[in-house]
């Protein structure tokens, strides 16, 4: 009866029940429009959503897998099961005058502590969390590497097309030289007018070396990012304007909560520590120790002798000079670190939605505006230059116009980049790109 009581004590815990801290979470988020449109959740295939397939190769990188935690759970659970030993001897004797003696012992034992206060399973239960926590941590680790790839990836696109805007630009400057030297030539206009225009091209020239320099070193970020070799590598897509931009459905806040690996890590983190109570808890009471061992002696000079024998043993705690009292103290400063830990998590992924939602709207604002300054800078800049072919206008006009328009479409296309680059921070802020354990 004893044996059988402490067998179903084996199954307590002294862990205290797990309740998620109370968040005041919002129905939705403020800053959230609704498009009317078809909108895409943030998934594990969330790059997908731009519909460019070379992206998608590029999303192949990988984190190393975790196996320090692995074992350390390996380790704490093995308290929970018996320990078996096994052991094996043998002698020979010669005595002066007498015969050979020789003789064998094999034995086996066997030792199980009994987890009547749930001690060994809470422990083992706080290192499996904490591998989880790791794992999610893995998860988020690989959401930063997603970005970074995304992110990478439009930059370059964009540098090409800013190269392409100034390549176009140049041509149009040297067309206008064109223009100016043979008026200079004819006498028609002096030589501060030729001085300028080649001015103009010079400095229009002078923006491509960086814009090809900042090219190659967003091309050799995205090798390291995809393990290739820095300078072997080049991006095949030419334009940003080809990538498709998906309207992104911000769905509900209370979704973050399961959605997102870093609020994940930070609640597994906290049942750890929960457990980790449970543990401090049941050091306080005595273990019941189970051994039994089993031994056969052989020998030339007597038949085979079996011996075995079964005992219990209890420990107690009598005196630990409050080292318990001190783990149990700090168990439970842990519990509410983690705890107040894991609701600043959460505050913090709803705000950096809003933000992002916030960016996503204040971007397409400032995008659109700026493509409409591209497009009217570029009307000028042929009004002008046609003024200037009839003699209507000199040459100031058309250099303002020529700057005006390098700028305005310049900075349009910077414009399409930061509303690519926050339509990746939503689906990270979102927690897309990972899969549950």
């Amino acid at each position: 009866m004893p044996l059988a009581l402490a067998l179903m004590l084996a199954a307590c815990t002294m862990a205290p029940d797990y309740e998620r801290p109370a968040i005041d979470t919002p129905q939705g988020y403020s800053s959230a429009q609704q498009t009317g449109g078809m909108e895409i959740a943030a998934d594990t295939q969330w790059w997908t959503a731009f519909g460019e397939p070379e992206l998608t190769l590029l999303m192949q990188a990988a984190l190393a897998r975790v196996e320090q935690a692995r074992g350390a759970a390996r380790a704490a659970g093995a308290s929970l099961l018996p320990q078996v030993n096994g052991n094996a001897n043998a002698s020979r004797s010669d005595p002066r005058g007498g015969s050979t003696r020789e003789s064998a012992d094999i034995g086996l034992s066997a030792s199980y502590t009994l987890d009547i206060w749930g001690r060994y399973r809470d422990e083992a239960r706080s290192a499996a969390l904490s591998l989880e926590a790791t794992q999610y941590d893995k998860e988020s680790a690989a959401l930063i590497v997603q970005s970074n790839v995304a992110t990478t990836y439009f930059t370059i696109l964009t540098l090409k097309d800013r190269i392409a805007i100034a390549e176009d630009s140049l041509k149009a400057a040297r067309g206008t030289l064109d223009i100016v030297e043979a008026r200079y030539r004819a006498g028609s206009i002096s030589g501060l007018d030729l001085a300028q225009q080649r001015n103009t091209v010079a400095a229009i020239e002078a923006t491509l070396p960086p814009l090809r320099a900042d090219l190659a070193a967003n091309e050799n970020a995205m090798a390291i990012l995809i393990a290739t070799t820095p300078g072997r590598f080049t991006v095949e897509g030419d334009t940003l304007d080809k990538v498709a931009l998906p309207a992104i459905a911000a769905g509900q806040p209370s979704a973050l909560l399961e959605r997102r690996p870093d609020i994940k890590s930070a609640e597994a983190s906290l049942k750890g520590a929960n457990a980790d109570i449970g543990a401090a808890r049941a050091a306080f009471f005595p273990s019941l120790d189970l051994t039994a061992s089993l031994t056969r002696s052989f020998a030339t000079a007597s038949a085979a002798e079996t011996a075995s024998s079964l005992g219990a043993s209890l420990l107690a705690p009598i005196f630990s000079g409050g080292s318990l009292e001190g783990n149990l103290q700090s168990a439970k400063g842990r519990q509410a670190e983690l705890a107040a830990a894991y609701q600043q998590t959460v505050l913090t992924s709803f705000s950096e939605v809003e933000n992002s939602l916030n960016n996503v709207e204040a971007t397409a604002q400032r995008e659109a505006s700026l493509d409409i300054a591209a497009a009217e800078a570029g009307k000028a800049y042929e009004l002008s230059q046609a003024r200037y072919r009839a003699g209507a206008s000199d040459l100031l006009s058309v250099l303002d116009a020529q700057r005006s328009w390098l700028s305005a479409r310049d900075s349009a296309a910077q414009a399409q980049l930061e509303r690519y680059s926050t339509a990746v921070e939503l689906f990270i802020a979102l927690g897309g790109g990972w899969k549950s354990i």
